[in-house]
């Protein structure tokens, strides 16, 4: 019989006799070659027979492997349909961290919590003004600590300012004569809204006239930005927080707590979050951009 005669009878028994185990086995994992070659091996020929061992390596190399998809050394994953069992990593938030870059390294900050004590400020809704306030000053304090500034609190308990007795013109200025006596580079007066019309809602920052717009125009875009909050935008006040101070200063108002829905979410620690976030992250931007 001659060779190429040889070759084809081997051909035609090899499939007859493993064509519908390998069928069966695909459906899990396609089979591998040497393991098929060693058993053909062994069902046909005498054991130590190795001229036919080789032989079927050259026709399962050369003619059935690549037919039928019988594998050589691959992986359990690469075999199977060549599917990459690698996790694939989450996609990068589409809003970038703020850069601090140092910005607020060896700045002193002066945070004021509207209010306090006695003076509660604005009451609706279950919310109280003094008690919003101190919340999100407390979180923009930690944060702004967190990035190398050096924070001054004007109060940091339920309290009013100046010594007990005294009145709230008293209260505002000791607020003011902290903020000179730690020659502060910025004064972020922080409150709660509150109007008759319990339909009006949004966030809005003031400033003092002709100064530190900028910081008013960054804390309340980043807020915005940050809250989804209604933009009110920024306006030129005079306050007494705003007017005296020597330094930048700014007084954000969060929110009307006379809207049932805002006074909602001003109640929400985690809203509260995001509007500490903002004012921080209006803080550095304005700092970046000097």
């Amino acid at each position: 019989m001659s060779y190429h005669k040889l070759i084809y009878l081997l051909l035609f028994m090899i499939v007859i006799n493993i064509s519908a185990p390998i069928q069966l086995t695909y459906a899990a994992a396609a089979p591998d070659s040497s393991a098929v070659i060693s058993a053909l091996a062994s069902n046909t020929a005498p054991s130590g027979t190795g001229s036919l061992t080789a032989l079927l390596s050259l026709l399962f190399g050369k003619f059935l492997g690549p037919i039928l998809n019988i594998t050589g050394n691959q992986s359990p994953s690469t075999a199977a349909g060549n599917i990459s069992r690698t996790p694939t990593k989450p996609p990068a938030s589409s809003v970038p961290a703020v850069q601090t870059s140092g910005a607020l390294r060896g700045k002193v900050i002066v945070v004021d919590p509207g209010h306090g004590g006695s003076n509660p400020g604005a009451v609706a809704n279950g919310a109280r003004e003094s008690d919003i306030n101190l919340a999100v000053s407390l979180k923009l304090r930690d944060q702004l600590q967190k990035a190398g500034a050096t924070v001054i609190m004007t109060r940091q308990t339920d309290s009013m300012v100046a010594p007990a007795g005294n009145t709230n013109n008293q209260d505002l200025a000791a607020r003011v004569d902290i903020a000179e006596a730690n020659r502060a580079d910025l004064f972020i007066a922080v409150h709660a809204n509150d109007n008759e019309n319990s339909q009006i809602a949004g966030a809005m920052t003031f400033f003092p006239s002709g100064k530190s717009d900028g910081l008013a125009a960054a804390v309340q875009s980043a807020v915005v930005k940050e809250t989804n909050a209604i933009n009110k935008g920024t306006s030129p006040a005079t306050f007494y927080v705003l007017r005296k101070p020597s330094m930048p200063s700014i007084l954000i108002e969060m929110g009307f707590v006379s809207n049932p829905a805002e006074a909602a979410r001003l109640n929400d620690d985690g809203y509260r979050n995001q509007i500490a976030r903002g004012i921080f992250t209006g803080i550095v931007q304005y700092l970046n951009n000097r």
